[in-house]
Parts: structure tokens; sequence; C-alpha cells
């Protein structure tokens, strides 16, 4: 209105090239923040952005933790036991084959701990279990006194004749915090507080009879990286 100028350059090379104006309106609109309205926007062969979506025929290169919003996943890691493992007494052992490590892209990020455990005692047992990250306890209670234990949580089996016939499986959560960008092991422990057979097992009942309503299971560790 006052000054300048309008330049359309052609490229540095040989050939044609067109640019065909519409018949009415304008070709770029902008609001009242300067923003411009594009209905799409092709991107090279495979990404375009359009209609409020992002598409693209293959993977987006360049997305990066960093960029997800809050609650997005990262990452997931899982392990899988499908094997028993067996002890007895009430000092607190690790369940081998039990843990996953996963290793934070954020020191900012949480930790999602997710897991199922099928497991199996003597009648009237009281089996409490721990959970680890690395060698630290987390989501332990700190209010037991006296001989009372204090753990992350705590299953039992019922007191009746048949108790040591069945499996149980307990599921849990619990969301950490990364801490850091280093690799970390989450693991449970697990001991069984009752008087008498203290025996305990994962992934089988106490008693292993060969009988069809003997169930054997599988228990699992999950561990999830959320944006945070």
């Amino acid at each position: 209105s006052s000054s300048g100028y309008t330049e359309i350059a052609p490229v540095a090379a040989s050939g044609n090239n067109t640019l065909t104006l519409p018949n009415d309106g304008t070709i770029i609109s902008k609001d009242s923040n300067g923003a411009v309205g594009v209905t799409s926007i092709t991107v090279g062969t495979g990404v375009t952005i359009g209609d409020g979506r992002l598409t693209a025929s293959s993977g987006i290169v360049g997305l990066t933790s960093t960029g997800m919003p809050a609650g997005s996943i990262i990452q997931v890691k899982q392990t899988l036991k499908s094997d028993v493992f067996s002890s007895s007494g009430t000092t607190f052992t690790d369940i081998t084959g039990l843990t996953v490590s996963i290793t934070p892209t954020s020191s900012s990020n949480k930790i999602l701990v997710s897991s199922s455990i099928c497991f199996g005692a003597a009648d009237n047992g009281y089996l409490a279990v721990r959970l680890f990250r690395n060698s630290t306890a987390l989501a332990q209670s700190t209010t037991g006194t006296g001989n009372q234990q204090n753990c992350t949580f705590s299953v039992g089996v019922p007191y009746d004749a048949a108790g040591e016939y069945k499996l149980y499986t307990v599921t849990y959560q619990f969301l950490d915090d990364a801490q850091d960008t280093n690799a970390h092991t989450y693991k449970y422990q697990m001991a069984n507080f009752v008087v008498g057979t203290s025996n305990f097992y994962v992934n089988r009942p106490h008693n292993d009879t060969n009988y069809s309503y003997i169930h054997r299971g599988t228990s699992t560790i999950t561990a999830m990286e959320v944006a945070t």
C-alpha cells in the first residue's frame, strides 16, 4: 500500500512452470492472529497434513519422544514367565525370571509397571510381595510394627481343604518416576509367613497332582514409559 514489491521467481533451471490462480478468493488466507489456513499440505511423497490429522504412508521420521503429548506411551517392555518357580521360608526371595528392564528416554517421564502373577501355596498361606526398582524397594507400607511385615501387596490362600489345589492370580500396577535415563530393572520378591508348610509356587498350585482341575498358568511384568 505504500512501498515494496511482490516477486514471483522461476526455478534456476530450464523448463516451463505454471502458477494457476483461482477464479475467485485468495491464494493464502490468514486469520486475525496471522495463522495461515490450508486445507491440506502434502510433504514429500508420503505425509499429508490436513483436516486436523497427520497421515503417512510410511514411518514418520524425526518425531522424538520429547514431542509426544503428556500421557503418551513412549515404549513398552514385557517379560512373560511361563515356567515354574518355587521357594520356601519367610525370607523374601526374588521370583526368578519375572523381571523387566527399560531405559527411559527422559528422566522426567514416568514408568508404569503392571504385573499379573499366578501363585499357589498350602492352605492358609500368607504371601507377602515386594516390588523393587533395581535394589530400591517401591510402594511398600511403612506402618508395620513388631513382627508385622511391610510389603507392596499381600495375597492369601483360603483356609479350606481345597485351597492348595487351586491356582490364584493377582494383578498390580505402580507408576514410578523414571529417575534418570539409565537402564532400570523391575522385579518382585515373595515370602510365605504361614505356620507350617511355607512352600510357595509361581505358575502352579501347591498340590500338583494329575487331575483336570489342576491348572498351570503364566505370569507377566510390563514396564511402559509414559510422557509427562
